[in-house]
């Protein structure tokens, strides 16, 4: 990497206002919204804020139901995405000057760019959502061979990279698998924009697989490995049920389902019974990961904790009844996939823990084998 290009990626990354690499758009009505709010940026904000203090005074005036129902979507919100926080909760994931600099020192680090080839930030204009995003280019990487990865409810890459930066788990299973890496924030999380809605945190997924698939300013990908963990394997799942995924148009997928849920109702009612799966239904953040994965052509890998007997635990955040590997484990429900599941487990895992170098190796070499065979 020569000096001027590491600089310009430096910079980059502190910049506390970024502006879109990519702009991509789901039709020409799209395009010219975005362009309109561009032009007219203040003029749309007072609006916004009109409608704001509109739906406010509808809310007190109608409070059953609709103040109501609004009230419930903003809490479902608030505590399936920690990291963007919300009424209830301040956000997890909160930027700063001082985080950036943390943030880029790990990220051109000897160690860190011992392991990468190039770091580039990639911000992405999805129609009214903006996705602030990470790429990574791995020396033995394929070309065509990439992996998105897909975080959980309370992180941010900023935070996993600070923390964890090369011995990150999912790190080191893209770089035995020969993968290169795209890693993204979800609306509202740090830099990431656009209402929080279950339709914008699947856009935004959604996003960053045209990118990495289609753009002709992206990789180009062919190969794409979806890696989901806790929330994220339900924002993989939904996404994908709307994605080709058989390979028939030349693109091949394996999906990685790490500690995932078989679905947001099936938490809610752990935590709060059967009024949890009401809820997530009325206020439409309910995902049905278990349904999803049925329809699934490509190969799917699910990781999940195990007793010394080999039987499925609960991981200290979902209970067993809740895993997402507890339905796929019954030979029964897998004549009803599409596609190949593969169980992988460890004994002891918690939902926060990392995984074994044994682990590791395992999902790493399935995600080659089907590629290179």
């Amino acid at each position: 990497m020569s000096i001027a290009i590491a600089r310009e990626q430096h910079a980059a990354i502190l910049d506390m206002h970024p502006k879109p690499s990519i702009a991509m758009f789901s039709s020409e009505q799209a395009r010219t919204s975005w362009e309109k709010r561009q032009a007219h940026p203040y003029l749309y904000r007072l609006l916004e804020i009109i409608w704001g203090v509109v739906k406010f005074l509808l809310g007190l005036i109608f409070f059953i139901p609709l103040g109501l129902f609004w009230v419930l979507q903003k809490i479902c919100q608030n505590f399936i995405l920690l990291g963007a926080g919300g009424w209830i909760f301040r956000p997890i994931c909160r930027d700063s000057n001082l985080l950036r600099q943390a943030y880029a020192a790990r990220l051109f680090s000897a160690s860190f760019q011992d392991h990468v080839s190039s770091v580039r930030r990639v911000c992405l204009q999805y129609d009214e959502v903006f996705i602030d995003g990470l790429e990574l280019r791995l020396p033995n990487a394929k070309p065509d061979r990439w992996m998105l990865i897909s975080n959980g409810n309370s992180d941010c890459l900023e935070y996993r990279t600070v923390l964890q930066g090369e011995k990150d788990w999912i790190f080191r299973i893209a770089e035995e698998s020969q993968s290169n890496i795209l890693i993204f924030n979800y609306p509202g999380v740090m830099k990431s924009q656009g209402n929080i809605t279950r339709n914008n945190v699947v856009k935004s997924y959604q996003a960053c697989v045209r990118y990495l698939r289609d753009e002709p300013a992206g990789p180009q990908a062919r190969q794409i490995v979806a890696y989901g963990y806790s929330l994220g394997a339900s924002v993989q799942a939904e996404a994908l049920s709307k994605e080709i995924a058989d390979g028939s148009d030349s693109v091949r997928w394996f999906v990685v389902k790490d500690r995932g849920a078989r679905s947001t109702g099936a938490v809610a009612k752990q935590f709060i019974g059967s009024l949890g799966v009401w809820l997530a239904n009325l206020t439409h953040w309910n995902i049905n990961s278990e349904k999803r994965s049925k329809d699934l052509h490509c190969p799917e890998l699910f990781i999940y904790g195990k007793d010394s007997q080999g039987n499925l635990i609960g991981d200290g955040l979902f209970k067993k009844e809740t895993c997402f590997a507890a339905p796929f484990l019954d030979p029964k429900n897998l004549e009803e996939c599409s596609g190949k599941k593969i169980p992988v487990a460890q004994t002891g895992l918690r939902h926060d823990h990392i995984l074994s170098d044994d682990v590791i190796k395992e999902v790493a070499g399935h995600i080659r084998r089907h590629f290179d065979n």
